[in-house]
């Protein structure tokens, strides 16, 4: 190895070192706001986790009005992702209750940074005008569905729930995304102790 390539190594190191901690202290914070996802685009597939802040509006007595913001952080094979959503959604439970099985449909944004290589139609590395590598732009707008179960507690409302998201990002392949969330509901909480 050269002495540039330890010194790339290293920082990499660091990069996925501050990353975890950071999300470390973000879920700790939150009630353990956490979730595993697994990202799909075409050729590259890679598990990753993240962590997320999701605030409920009630709408009636039953289904809410939800906001979310989160960090997504994926390293398919030496390359890094990382995805910051901006979502809004509503959440609807099925039985009428607050809580129990729910759907929510959620949209809106979501901002990348990697530092995978964008390449032009020949395949050679693309450079910004100081003779870096230009990264490839993974942001754009999201779409999705989740379904869960938030368990009718007023003392443990817990959340499990399952995500599909796609990410329509202009010039590449789009982004899928899946993942399995558990989080604490406040607002089911504040609704079962009534």
């Amino acid at each position: 190895m050269t002495y540039k390539s330890n010194i790339l190594s290293a920082m990499t190191s660091k990069k996925k070192l501050f990353l975890s901690l950071l999300a470390f202290c973000f879920c700790a914070s939150l009630h353990a706001q956490v979730e595993v996802a697994h990202l799909f685009t075409k050729g590259e597939s890679a598990t990753g986790y993240g962590a997320f802040i999701h605030a409920g509006f009630p709408v009636g007595k039953a289904d809410e009005a939800s906001g979310e913001v989160g960090l997504y952080y994926f390293y398919p094979s030496s390359s890094h992702i990382a995805f910051v959503p901006l979502l809004a959604g509503y959440r609807y439970t099925i039985d009428r209750s607050g809580a129990g099985w729910y759907l929510e449909p959620f949209a809106g944004y979501s901002f990348s940074s990697t530092d995978i290589v964008k390449v032009d139609g020949a395949g050679n590395p693309e450079f910004n005008s100081d003779g870096t590598a230009k990264d490839i732009d993974l942001s754009g707008a999201a779409a999705g569905l989740g379904i869960g179960y938030i368990i009718p507690s007023a003392k443990w409302p817990l959340n499990f729930g399952l995500r599909y998201e796609h990410m329509f990002v202009s010039g590449t392949p789009s982004i899928d995304m899946l993942s399995f969330r558990v989080s604490w509901s406040l607002l089911t909480a504040k609704r079962l102790q009534k």
